[in-house]
């Protein structure tokens, strides 16, 4: 059905519709299905919660303790006068002084704050690489798909055409033998057909899951394409200095040390300082008395050394994890990069020297078929051998492409995004 319109207006609508709203436009690309599924993600916004129960332990760590009042109500004025009954004698106003206690443990939260930011990053890069695979899985269902579809349709297309021409005339004679065979190449191709119709179901229950969306019978993926470009593993090692993990990890260790400062600054309680008024009687009379008091505790037992080497060694254990952590994403790095080179190595050679050559001899057989110069065992041959290899390397791209995401997710690369918080990665585009 063709539109004409004749205004511009209409024009820029349908334009601006299409770009801004995938479910107008029917068709999910990577990116917009990372970007729909970070927006819905429930661990995502469960990170977010952790980050702001960390802002406010930072904002309780720079609180002062609170002062304490102390009041006194006796009869010894009373008694000394004469008078009798019960005084406010006393009155203490005391408050406990953090000298370096609050600047250590303010350093902690916010070290932890970033570690905590760091790590929601780090739960986007997973979530980019589940959703990436699945992504490329429905791609290949939705390939697979299509072709059995198209075995289907040449299936139908060679009994048709094996019996007669264009004109209606009869090209050859098909013993029941040869009519079996070709009945057995339709049923199989419906066979596969369905089996790939309950396939592509099902991977597109898991996107419509995964992406948290409504479900669309009118929804595509783009198509499945071999994939040429090979990142550098020299740019992608540098990438991964910048890892989230890696982040992450770093600033548990940088909490870690700085709890150390607060062990040996936490190894005695803060000293106190405190303000008395009494009453007291005189010759002259009941007069007000003043004084400034000073609490400081005495260390009798060694407890500092005991909570610092205890922090010490916590600290000890953060450094090891983090240099665990760098080892093995370099190793998986390594890994998967290698492994991707081969699939792709694999993938040109399979096309050039197995699926190529399939093609022509599907097409040649048939010809052959048709004249009766070959018999229908050459033709079920060419024709299982086809769409074999035409399956074979669909799943050799989708290889290729599911490897191209482990390597993001050990390089800690991000896809193409114009979110802010992601502004100390390095992203691109898959």
């Amino acid at each position: 059905m063709n539109f004409k319109f004749t205004h511009t207006p209409y024009v820029i609508c349908i334009v601006m519709l299409t770009l801004t709203n995938p479910s107008y436009a029917k068709q999910w690309t990577l990116e917009s299905s990372i970007a729909q599924a970070t927006t819905a993600s429930p661990e995502i916004k469960q990170a977010e919660a952790i980050i702001g129960e960390r802002n406010a332990e930072l904002e309780m760590t720079s609180l002062w303790p609170d002062p304490s009042i102390e009041l006194r109500v006796d009869n010894g004025l009373g008694l000394d006068d004469g008078s009798g009954g019960y005084d406010l004698s006393e009155v203490t106003i005391s408050q406990a002084i953090p000298i370096n206690r609050i600047k250590h443990q303010k350093s902690v939260a916010e070290a932890h704050i970033e570690s905590e930011k760091h790590a929601q990053q780090y739960k986007i890069l997973q979530l980019q690489h589940r959703v990436s695979k699945i992504f490329y899985e429905l791609q290949l269902a939705s390939a697979q798909l299509e072709l059995s579809g198209k075995r289907v349709k040449f299936a139908d297309k060679l009994i048709t055409s094996s019996l007669k021409n264009s004109y209606g005339d009869v090209v050859r004679y098909l013993t029941p033998l040869e009519k079996m065979r070709l009945s057995i190449i339709r049923e199989k191709a419906r066979q596969a057909e369905t089996s790939a119709e309950g396939k592509f179901n099902e991977v597109l229950t898991e996107f419509y899951k995964v992406l948290n969306i409504a479900e669309d019978p009118a929804l595509s993926v783009a198509d499945l394409s071999a994939l040429s470009l090979v990142p550098d593993l020299a740019s992608l090692t540098e990438l991964q200095t910048k890892h989230p993990l890696l982040f992450s990890q770093q600033q548990r260790l940088n909490a870690a040390t700085n709890e150390i400062d607060v062990a040996r600054s936490s190894a005695t309680e803060d000293p106190t300082i405190s303000l008395n008024r009494s009453t007291e009687n005189f010759a002259t009379g009941n007069e007000e008395v003043y004084g400034i008091m000073l609490n400081i505790q005495i260390p009798l037992q060694d407890r500092k050394s005991s909570a610092v080497s205890k922090a010490s060694y916590s600290a000890s254990q953060q450094r090891i994890q983090l240099e665990r952590m760098k080892r093995e994403l370099q190793i998986n790095l390594n890994r998967s990069f290698t492994h991707l080179n081969h699939i792709i190595e694999q993938a040109n050679d399979f096309n050039r020297k197995v699926l190529a050559p399939a093609n022509e001899m599907l097409k040649l057989t048939n010809k052959g078929f048709i004249s009766g110069e070959l018999n229908v065992l050459s033709l079920v041959d060419a024709n299982n051998t086809y769409f074999e290899s035409r399956i074979h390397y669909l799943d050799l791209m989708y290889q290729s492409w599911v490897e191209l995401a482990e390597v993001n997710l050990h390089a800690g690369k991000f896809a193409s995004t114009n979110d802010a918080t992601l502004s100390s990665y390095n992203t691109g585009g898959q």
